[in-house]
């Protein structure tokens, strides 16, 4: 048996991708791009700092240890949500979990015993999912939350809304949301479509209706193992149901940087497909140009943090060449007193004239 040689393309599809590095995790992550989509829109009427960015978000994600901001943002949601005043970080764990039994006891995961377990022990991707949780309950008076918003037309209101920016010829959907990253949602395929019953006279039909009658014997022998098998077979779905909390579907980020928007670009510049072309279109007429002036602000903020930091670098180093050139001068002082201290005292008039006379009298 002679082998056969495979093909690049087939080797590359044999071997198994390459494993993501926990950022990469977080970003494709749909409850960490909803949290800060969240933050941007609605941050200011729940008290949350403005100033808050993606990047600080990845910065407290990416702690080894507990994270206060993390802490602090899911308590102002809780404020929102809980009636209880006084709201502290000492009893976040305790009040969260009461939101849990209340309204999601299938997906508590601060436990029921009498002490719950807290938020700085969970992972990331849980944490992320508990501060997703707050910010959705905090919907739960839509009333009250236009109160605090700014914007109070309904022209305005509909600017809420995140709507796709194109799709490619897999029937995917894109989006970039206001931290300027280009994400890509991937639904699940949708089920096949029954089969076409046969027609009424044909062979097809009178087999059926014969297969028809040896079933309704078989389930009236079989009831209750058919009923039991149905039971547990409709509490397994409805537990996939409940536990994808994003359906099934598919958070991917394509892009963060403007290289990678580009490469992006490239990856669908000579397709044919109708829904590419529009999506590139869409992207470098639209969203390219404000990645281009976010790429320009970022190098010149690197650059005044690394021009501030060499002047801080030179200053401390003048600094501590003025407190050796002060420490010399001060040592060589020191040196001085010291020669003079240790001299015999030089002759005057009057000590001659006594040495003299001492001299007559000997």
């Amino acid at each position: 048996m002679t082998s056969r040689k495979r093909g690049r393309a087939e080797m590359e599809s044999s071997e198994p991708p390459p494993e993501m590095s926990l950022l990469q995790r977080i970003r494709n992550t749909w409850e960490f791009s909803n949290l800060m989509q969240y933050i941007f829109i609605f941050g200011k009427a729940v008290k949350i700092d403005e100033d808050f960015s993606i990047d600080d978000l990845e910065t407290e994600c990416l702690k080894s240890g507990p994270s206060e901001k993390l802490v602090e943002i899911g308590l102002a949601l809780l404020k929102c949500v809980s009636s209880h005043r006084g709201l502290t970080p000492a009893i976040f764990d305790e009040y969260t979990r009461r939101q849990y039994v209340a309204k999601a006891p299938d997906t508590n995961p601060f436990g029921t015993d009498e002490t719950p377990k807290t938020f700085d022990e969970f992972d990331i991707f849980t944490k992320l999912s508990v501060l997703c949780q707050l910010s959705r309950w905090t919907f739960a008076n839509p009333d009250r939350m236009r109160e605090k918003m700014s914007e109070t037309g309904d022209n305005e209101q509909i600017q809420w809304r995140v709507e796709e920016i194109g799709y490619d010829k897999q029937e995917r959907f894109y989006y970039v949301l206001d931290d300027n990253r280009l994400y890509r949602r991937t639904d699940p395929p949708l089920p096949p479509p029954p089969a076409p019953k046969p027609k009424a006279n044909s062979k097809k039909a009178k087999a059926a209706a014969r297969a028809s009658k040896r079933r309704k014997t078989k389930e009236f022998q079989d009831s209750e193992n058919d009923d039991e098998q149905d039971i547990t077979l409709d509490h397994q779905v409805e537990e996939a149901i409940e536990g994808d909390s994003f359906a099934g579907r598919t958070w991917e980020c394509i892009a963060v940087t403007l290289t990678e928007y580009r490469d992006f670009l490239d990856s669908i510049k000579k397709s044919r497909d109708a829904d590419e072309k529009a999506l590139h279109k869409r992207i470098t007429e639209d969203v390219l140009p404000v990645i281009e002036k976010d790429e320009e602000s970022k190098q010149r903020r690197q650059a005044k943090k690394e021009k501030e930091m060499m002047n801080m670098e030179k200053l401390a180093t003048a600094k501590r060449s003025s407190r050796l050139a002060s420490k010399s001068v001060r040592l060589l002082k020191q040196n001085r007193r010291g020669r003079q201290t240790s001299q015999p005292p030089l002759p005057t008039k009057k000590n001659k004239r006594r040495w003299k006379k001492l001299a007559s009298h000997a």
